[in-house]
Order: C-alpha cells, then structure tokens, then sequence
C-alpha cells in the first residue's frame, strides 16, 4: 500500500511539472542592452485579450483579480513587455530561453523572435479559430480537508493547466489570497503560455519561457499600476489647488 502511495505522489508530481507555477522557482531575468528589434522578423500583431469565463468568489480578492485582467492586454501590447521578451538573455549570457520549444519537440529550436510571435498570435491548442486573441478561462481552487494525495499541490503550486486537454487554469488560493494585481498577471501570462504548448523541463526552469515572460509581464503590470497610481494622486493633488 505505501509503494503504491508513493507511486501515486510521484505520478502527480510528474505531470504538475510540465504546466505549472511551483512557488519555489524563482525565474531569472537579465536583457540584452545592446539588443536591435529587428522589424521584419517581429509581428506587429496585436494581441486581444478576451475573457471567456472565470470562476472566483472571495469578494475582495475578486476586484483585485478584475483588475489584474483589466491589464492584461494593455501589459501584452506594451513596448516594454515585447523589447523585455526579445532581449531575454539566459545564465550563460545567450539570447535564448530553456526549453525553446513548443510541446515536445526539440527539433524545431525557437528564437527570442519565433517566442514572441508565438506569444502574439495567441493561438491556443484547446481553443481553435481564435488566432490574435488570449482567451482567459480561470478558475479558482481553495483547498479543503487537505487530503493526503493533494497536499503538493495546495502547499506548493500557485497554479496549473492542462494544455493537452483543457482551456482552463486553475489557481490557488492560498496564493492568490494575498496577491496584488500585477502578481496575478505574473502566474495568469504563466498558465497562459502553458496552454500555447510551453511546457515544463526538468532542468533550469527557472530559464524558461512561461516563469521568465510570466515574471515580465508581471513587472509591466506593477510599472503601470505606479504609473496609473502616480497620475490619479496628481489629479486629485491639481483638483485641490
């Protein structure tokens, strides 16, 4: 019976490894300065962000999760989120992410380019036809009982999806619960990628294109929430004069 159980756990941990945020993997973030946008080679695309359908109820959390999605598209569409992807450069000092290439397939070897024309085209493989869109379903998991074969899972995984068969993600509230905005965005562009055929390797994940673009577009975020912040304190500040 233990052998069994343990068989189990592992199961479940092979398969969260290749479509999920594990709390512990901390994505390393270094560009390129010199970096040129080569126009020709880049889409100039733009993204729609369209939400579908979600799933999560705690009220107060629930408004700061809204407005997480609010910047979604202005956070895909930004200069900064596009120069940001193209002149990622990993540990070894290469333009390049680990793990570039969609599902399993090694042969076809991505550029920083190909990774962000793949981003822009949105083109999910559970959700045909909807080429120039990000199509969100979310839904939220609060964890109860904590029963024994979920316990990775609710301690440790900020969220999950499962590209091969489902156009959901499904995000924990342990984590969520004390989240701001631009943290959401972070594992919300995480799970999304999964669900364009990013998947998960066993080494240096920390390099890999949906934790790295994930931790961008989480970066945006927080820049435009200053931004937004900054702008309404001076109105109001004119507004008093």
């Amino acid at each position: 019976m233990k052998k069994e159980f343990l068989t189990l756990i592992c199961a479940i941990l092979s398969f969260n490894a290749f479509a999920t945020v594990h709390k512990h993997v901390k994505p390393f973030l270094d560009f390129d300065k010199d970096y040129q946008m080569p126009h020709k080679s880049v889409s100039n695309q733009y993204l729609f962000v369209k939400i579908e359908d979600y799933r999560f109820r705690p009220k107060d959390q629930r408004v700061v999760f809204e407005e997480a999605l609010s910047l979604l598209e202005e956070v895909m569409n930004s200069e900064e989120f596009k120069l940001k992807v193209l002149a990622y450069k990993n540990s070894s000092g290469k333009r390049e992410y680990q793990k570039n290439y969609l599902w399993k397939d090694p042969s076809q070897r991505l550029t920083n380019e190909d990774v962000y024309n793949i981003l822009m085209e949105g083109k999910e493989h559970m959700i045909p036809g909807t080429i120039g869109e990000m199509n969100i379903y979310a839904k939220l998991r609060i964890c109860r009982g904590w029963r024994r074969h979920v316990t990775v899972w609710c301690r440790n995984v900020i969220g999950s999806t499962a590209p091969y068969s489902s156009e959901w993600m499904t995000l924990n509230w342990k984590f969520y619960s004390s989240f701001k905005a631009h943290e959401m965005v972070s594992n919300i562009v995480h799970e999304w990628i999964h669900l364009l055929g990013f998947l998960h390797g066993k080494v240096n994940m920390r390099e890999e294109v949906p934790y790295v673009v994930g931790a961008i577009a989480g970066q945006v975020a927080e820049g435009i929430m200053k931004r937004r912040s900054g702008y309404a304190a001076l109105k109001k500040e004119n507004f008093n004069m």
